[in-house]
């Protein structure tokens, strides 16, 4: 263990007492090279392992045989990601020509029950679009205007800025130009209260601080879809819920969409899992009344799907008009400037309408599409305009980890299925199962590292250069906090306790890493400060190089012990 230590920075210099006090040039020479070997050795396994694991992945993970019609290799494509990534349930959903025409489900809800095309998931953010659907509805009534400020019908709207609450239009809503930071819409769900309604959380938001100025560029926050849903409420005079219910979900025979929590777990919603070092694990979310406009309905593939066949029909569906040509045009007609973002490990470039990002999904150049997540659900809607197709994934677990491509089989799936459906082969990559293998073995070993470093300051005398143990306490006192405050800001701008339910597992290996480095840097001030004030008498002064050598030399004339063994021998 002592060579894996001291290839990673923390050689604690703690050979035997003969050794420490050999300084000649020669032996500076031989500790060097033992010190490199030590590193070479740790790097020469390190490389092996890393690519014995490369060769398993590739060697293993073949992909499924693209064999029959699409629909026959869309379903071995999804059985496959699903299985090698340990995804419990998937559902998909496909429509052409405004009809479905594939819907089937992939492993178990959780409850005992195999997943079918009829089973409700969590949808998220998919949401946005109805509730930009309501406020169009209402704008082709006459209700709202969508270039008036929002105080036109929210009179008590306000944020930090006054001057700049009042100039955000319903428009600037819809499009996600108001201002809102992306953090402060994540921050709003993670401190949701249950109890809060839609009213609740617009009167919150008097004290925000908006991001940019009002209009300048597309920035997602999920309080923009939020202060919609109120507008709706305010106009009608009706709970969101009720609205979307009677004049969306109802005319389009929606029949396993659901507002409210309850009704969705009587009609069997799946149960959900939060990814845990590469485990799912179930977990369940809690339902926020306040946040429905921007997340909380419950709908199975199948009847996503006929929603998105109301869009490729122009407005409506089995002679039900929901909405005109025009103002479905309008939602789906870009109004932002083009971002490129990372979303489930998948650089994307896309613009943004009214509840749609404009922009290429796999093959396809010309989609809208639109992502629901939590760390513990995924849900993927798909318009493919210039085919009249779309796609539906639902997947009940979530994986919200970034880094290295780790929720990368989140997003292949639905790019997949597009690809497909355009005969283009579909994106393979590692699995989420197998990066974690190789995550889990490096935690490990990180944390027991700093674990025996600790062990051994607190059980043997450290010979510390004063370059390595400045060097050392540098690391353990400076970088270790800094760590610690700036983390969470990395993962978002959010707290620790947000980081934790996003990425638990990353989170988890940071802060013991961190806190362990810590406290092994105070126990080395605390033992280096009570090591200055000793009594010269108590040191040994024959492990000091220097002129109190010579000091040294009666002591040893006098104690038999203490002389070379020749001159024992002798005498």
């Amino acid at each position: 263990m002592r060579f894996f230590w001291s290839s990673l920075g923390g050689y604690d210099g703690s050979e035997s007492d003969d050794a420490a006090r050999a300084v000649t040039p020669g032996r500076r020479v031989l500790v060097a090279a033992g010190r490199f070997n030590r590193r070479t050795r740790v790097l020469l396994v390190m490389g092996v392992l890393g690519a014995a694991w490369l060769a398993w992945d590739v060697l293993t993970d073949s992909g499924p045989e693209h064999r029959g019609d699409h629909f026959d290799q869309i379903d071995a494509y999804v059985a496959d990601e699903a299985g090698d990534s340990r995804i419990p349930g998937v559902s998909i959903a496909i429509v052409e020509d405004g009809v479905v025409v594939h819907a089937r489900g992939f492993g178990s809800d959780g409850h005992g029950d195999p997943i079918s095309a009829d089973t409700p998931f969590w949808i998220g953010s998919n949401t946005k679009s109805v509730t930009a659907l309501a406020v169009m509805q209402l704008a082709e009534a006459g209700l709202v205007d969508l270039d008036s400020p929002v105080r036109q019908y929210l009179p008590r709207f306000s944020v930090a800025d006054d001057h700049a609450g009042a100039r955000i239009t319903v428009r600037h809503l819809l499009n996600q130009t108001s201002g809102i930071s992306r953090s402060d819409g994540l921050r709003a769900v993670v401190d949701a209260d249950p109890d809060e309604s839609i009213d609740d959380v617009v009167a919150g938001m008097a004290d925000l601080e908006l991001n940019r100025p009002v209009g300048e560029r597309f920035e997602y926050a999920n309080l923009n879809s939020v202060v919609l849903g109120a507008v709706v409420e305010a106009v009608t005079g009706q709970r969101w819920q009720d609205y979307v219910q009677a004049n969306i979900f109802d005319p389009l025979a929606m029949t396993n969409t659901y507002t409210e929590r309850a009704a969705a777990d009587a009609a069997g919603l799946t149960a959900t899992h939060r990814y845990v070092f590469g485990f799912p694990i179930e977990n369940d979310g809690e339902h926020l009344p306040g946040l429905a406009p921007t997340g909380y309905v419950y709908a199975s593939a199948n009847d996503l799907a006929r929603y998105l066949a109301m869009y490729t029909n122009g407005g409506t569906l089995d002679g039900s008009r929901v909405l005109s040509d025009e103002g479905i045009t309008g939602m789906l007609t870009a109004a932002t400037n083009e971002r490129s973002f990372t979303l489930q490990s998948q650089e994307f470039t896309a613009r943004y309408g009214a509840g749609w990002f404009i922009g290429p999904f796999g093959v396809a150049t010309d989609a809208r599409w639109h992502q629901g997540s939590l760390p513990f659900f995924t849900t993927w809607m798909v318009l493919l305009p210039d085919t009249d197709q779309a796609v539906v994934v639902m997947i009940n677990a979530g994986n919200q980890f970034e880094i290295g491509g780790a929720n990368a089989a989140w997003s292949r799936i639905p790019l997949g299925v597009v690809n497909l459906l355009r005969d283009s082969d579909p994106p393979t990559g590692t699995s989420t199962a197998r990066f974690f293998i190789a995550f889990d073995t490096l935690a490990a070993a990180v944390v027991t590292v700093q674990l025996w470093s600790l062990a051994r300051l607190m059980t043997r005398p450290a010979t510390h250069s004063i370059a390595m143990t400045v060097a050392l306490l540098s690391r353990e006192l400076v970088a270790a906090p800094l760590v610690l405050l700036g983390y969470p800001t990395i993962t978002g701008g959010l707290r620790w306790r947000a980081a934790f339910a996003f990425v638990p597992d990353l989170s988890l290996t940071v802060a013991v890493v961190a806190g362990l480095a810590l406290l092994t840097g105070l126990l080395r001030a605390a033992r280096l400060a009570r090591h200055r004030r000793s009594p010269v008498d108590e040191i040994d002064l024959c492990t000091e190089p220097g002129p109190n050598r010579a000091a040294s030399t009666t002591t040893d004339a006098a104690d038999p012990a203490r002389l070379p063994v020749p001159m024992r021998q002798h005498r």
